[in-house]
């Protein structure tokens, strides 16, 4: 008896403690999000706003008893770095590229549809560089966001056989400047993304708003969500993904029926 006793006393006291943790305390959880991705991510006079950052937030307040979600900005690169290091759970908003980014386990439900576009200067004959069995002198100058995965085989080949010279440059801003004073000639990212921005640093810089740039390609349509790390470990995670998740498809839920 005396053998027994000490165990069950040490069992009952850990059930006492994981109670307790699960009644009374609030989780920490770090979401990172791109600081530069208008209209659905984004820093503006110091404040996260954006499409999918209010989804999130949203989402967030139906958590708030058990989980308190932070949102924080972050450069892209170095935010993919942060979750493929396992430093927090989660992302936001990669597309689904379960080979190519290995370090994130598991997607959330699919937070909006992006449609991946090439926006070119009127000059450029993108279709011509893009058909290989076609002559071209010219080789087309591409811009496209650090760390971004946007492209299919046909630009993938292109850039192989030196018709297309990839730059990738840090931000949307950047590469619609660049695009704008013909330093590259082409751009690829989403449409609403590229409109949204063309339209902003033309308005911020009025000597570029007779510049006309064409839509010339496009690519995919692609779902954007919240990637979760792979190397995050945490008791928390597989309850948090599973909530989040449904009160993600509550909201959406909500929206399409209103």
């Amino acid at each position: 008896m005396h053998i027994l006793k000490k165990p069950l006393t040490l069992t009952m006291s850990l059930l006492l403690f994981v109670c307790t943790f699960t009644s009374n305390s609030k989780v920490d959880v770090t979401i990172l999000a791109d600081d530069d991705y208008p209209p659905y991510s984004y820093l503006e006079r110091g404040e996260l706003k954006g499409v999918y950052i209010n989804l999130l937030r949203r989402a967030g307040d139906q958590l708030k008893l058990d989980y308190d979600v932070k949102i924080i900005p972050m450069p892209w690169k170095r935010a993919l770095l942060t979750v493929k290091n396992g430093d927090v759970i989660a992302v936001v908003p990669p597309y689904l590229h379960y080979d190519s980014r290995p370090f994130i386990s598991s997607y959330s439900v699919a937070l909006g549809t992006e449609f991946v576009v090439t926006y070119c200067r009127e000059n450029i004959d993108l279709k011509a560089t893009l058909n290989l069995n076609s002559a071209t002198n010219k080789r087309v100058h591409l811009g496209m966001n650090a760390g971004y995965l946007l492209l299919d085989e046909r630009y993938k080949k292109a850039i192989t056989q030196g018709r297309i010279q990839l730059w990738e440059n840090k931000s949307t801003e950047a590469n619609v400047i660049k695009l704008l004073t013909n330093k590259i000639d082409c751009y690829v990212n989403d449409r609403k993304a590229t409109q949204y921005e063309l339209e902003s640093v033309k308005k911020s810089y009025p000597q570029y708003a007779a510049i006309t740039v064409i839509e010339k390609d496009e690519i995919n349509h692609r779902t954007a969500h919240i990637g979760f790390s792979r190397e995050f470990t945490s008791p928390y995670k597989d309850d948090f993904i599973k909530r989040m998740n449904r009160a993600l498809l509550d909201l959406i839920d909500e929206s399409v029926t209103e």
